[in-house]
């Protein structure tokens, strides 16, 4: 359900209101279930007559032992804001926001949902909370359209990550973003930056990470897209960055901050055909965007991902 109203000329008023629920029914299939399901058996796969350590831990899925999945879920959400303006150009915004999602297949396989009776012992497992709280302005005149948004919020996170951990957490962030364009006759800019300041306030299976910031979580996230356009020629570039991060949770190394810049061209010979060329990566930075391994090892070589260096693209368009 959705209500607004107009309190005045000068402001508006508006709120929703929402519940969600569902029931989950089904089997689960798998080698590491519990509850008398682990499918582990021995097998010999050198054919050497021994079974090794390894061999003798060789898993498989246990067919005909599945595990019941029989839980129900239901939740509120709900949203209050207003809009107010104090002259032509400029207004003050501000609202109020309070959602969830289901868990779905994030809790299964993990300790959650009952393998015996497929139920959650903890109803509250059955879906992840966001609340927000967020105000800020809106200024437009002369070419300039400007959007400033200071944001607080909470949030619960109940996932699996790799090799089956189960995350049990609480998570809380504010900061402000900016961004806005600027137009003036054959130049256009749109520009923006985040700020954030986020914390794992708690992991209910892991405290070691309490208080630390959450992995690949840099302070500042930016980007620029100048752009120059005359008759048929357009040329611009893109520069997106950030500032450095930690690599994971445990927060013993971080991650670089990195600036990317990309350039365009594009030129119309006639209204129906368009030719483009585009250079990522102009200046073919290294930008690590992932880092799995913790903390530097003692070899230094670690695992990680990296954005393409330069990439040089040209392609043509043709309307009929």
């Amino acid at each position: 359900m959705d209500r607004s109203t107009t309190a005045s000329a000068r402001s508006r008023w508006g709120g929703s209101l929402r519940y969600d629920s569902g029931k989950v029914r089904g089997e689960l299939f798998g080698a590491d279930l519990g509850g008398g399901r682990v499918g582990i058996r021995p097998v010999d796969f050198n054919r050497d007559g021994v079974i090794s350590v390894a061999e003798s831990k060789t898993a498989f899925t246990p067919f005909d032992r599945p595990a019941p999945v029989d839980y129900d879920y239901g939740y509120l959400s709900y949203s209050v804001g207003v809009n107010y303006r104090v002259a032509e150009p400029f207004a003050l915004f501000a609202r109020y926001s309070r959602g969830a999602r289901a868990g779905a297949d994030k809790l299964l396989f993990s300790n959650k949902v009952s393998t015996i009776d497929g139920s959650l012992p903890d109803k509250d497992d059955g879906y992840d909370i966001v609340e927000q709280l967020e105000g800020g302005f809106k200024y437009r005149a002369n070419g300039l359209a400007v959007n400033v948004t200071g944001f607080a919020a909470d949030t619960e996170d109940t996932n699996v990550q790799a090799g089956a951990i189960t995350t049990d957490r609480t998570y809380s962030a504010y900061g402000v973003e900016a961004e806005g364009t600027y137009r003036r006759g054959p130049f256009s800019l749109m520009a923006g930056v985040t700020y954030t300041h986020a914390e794992l306030v708690k992991d209910k299976l892991n405290p070691a990470v309490d208080g630390k910031v959450p992995r690949r979580q840099p302070d500042f996230i930016y980007q620029a897209t100048p752009q120059f356009e005359v008759g048929r020629v357009t040329v611009g570039a893109n520069i997106v960055g950030t500032t450095d991060s930690w690599v994971q949770d445990n927060n013993l190394m971080k991650m670089p901050g990195y600036t990317l810049v990309s350039a365009f061209g594009q030129f119309r010979p006639t209204d129906r055909v368009q030719l483009m060329l585009n250079v990522d990566n102009l200046f073919d930075e290294v930008a690590f965007i992932e880092i799995t391994t913790p903390s530097v090892p003692a070899n230094g070589i670690g695992v990680g991902r990296a954005a393409n260096g330069r990439t040089v693209s040209m392609s043509a368009r043709v309307n009929f």
